[in-house]
């Protein structure tokens, strides 16, 4: 009986350490939130309003509730459900570093007061996203993976491999350092050249593994496909007939034309995936798909192309 209670001892003291180190981060994420939300309001104009923020340690994440958009004028702009950044920290790139947005929406008041030729649909729908960066230090290798949700209508989903991206994630975390220092001072325009010239140069090492980019329909894609084409004074129907016209001349294999006719006629999903060639940067990989634009056979097999619809 006195092992038990001295366990329970220690695992209530465990539980307590935990959650008071919780109640510190908070404490310190929100007076970090605060700050760079009352830089963001000075620089647009905006209010930045939210009802609730925790930190968790053990998760290493942060997440933000109930957040409300004001214009200037104290007219509410957007809302947002729910915040979580997971993984982040300020002195190098984790291994896994996480955004998750739900349930971001524009105010009705505000998409009224948009221009005319604007998608109320897209303009009214609600959003949700999330992005992922996995980065491996010791191989060099990230995976980079976004999803955006427009709730009821469409989602579009991107994953991305990448080789030799060291140089990219050590310039980000260099700039990353050099912003925080800055603090509240604005960057010199010599220095944002040095850092956009840093970024180019370490892209341009950047070697693509794999790349593959899916769209589903979530209730109305035809709707809102059928909505722009109104406005080019276009129906579906005759969308489609022009695609099976332009395919006929197009340089594209069989297989490949056939998932965009599938696609136009079902408007359910469509998915593009592409293995690249190990050992080749960006520009190299877009010198040589030049080169084979009018050899659509020998570009697919380039690539390991995979075009699918329905």
């Amino acid at each position: 009986m006195k092992k038990l209670v001295i366990a329970a001892a220690i695992i209530a003291a465990g539980v307590g350490g935990v959650s008071y180190a919780n109640y510190v981060a908070t404490q310190e994420v929100r007076a970090e939130v605060d700050k760079q939300l009352a830089l963001v309001s000075e620089q647009t104009g905006a209010s930045f309003n939210y009802a609730e923020l925790s930190a968790s340690v053990i998760s290493n994440s942060v997440a933000i509730s109930n957040i409300e958009v004001t214009s200037p004028e104290g007219d509410k702009i957007a809302t947002v459900e729910h915040v979580e950044v997971t993984g982040y920290e300020t002195d190098k790139i984790s291994p896994h570093t996480a955004f998750t947005l739900k349930n971001f929406q524009f105010d009705k008041s505000f998409v009224d007061t948009l221009p005319a030729d604007t998608n109320t649909q897209l303009a009214s729908a609600s959003y949700d996203l999330h992005s992922s960066l996995d980065y491996d230090e010791q191989s060099g290798n990230s995976d980079i993976v976004v999803k955006l949700q427009a709730n009821d209508i469409a989602s579009i989903d991107m994953d991305m491999g990448l080789a030799n991206s060291k140089a990219l994630m050590d310039a980000s975390l260099e700039i990353s350092k050099a912003q925080q220092a800055a603090g509240n001072t604005p960057l010199t325009y010599e220095q944002e050249l040095q850092q956009q010239t840093m970024i180019m140069q370490a892209m341009s090492k950047l070697e693509p593994r794999n790349v593959s980019l899916v769209v589903n329909n979530q209730g109305d894609l035809k709707g809102l496909l059928e909505s722009e084409l109104a406005k080019q004074g276009m129906t579906l129907e005759q969308m489609q007939t022009m695609l099976d016209q332009q395919l006929q001349q197009a340089p594209v294999t069989e297989e490949i034309a056939k998932a965009l006719t599938d696609f136009a006629q079902g408007l359910n999903s469509f998915s593009v995936s592409a293995k690249l060639p190990e050992g080749k940067t960006m520009m190299e990989v877009n010198q040589q798909l030049m080169m084979l634009a009018g050899q659509p056979e020998e570009l697919v097999k380039f690539i390991n192309l995979e075009v699918k619809g329905k």
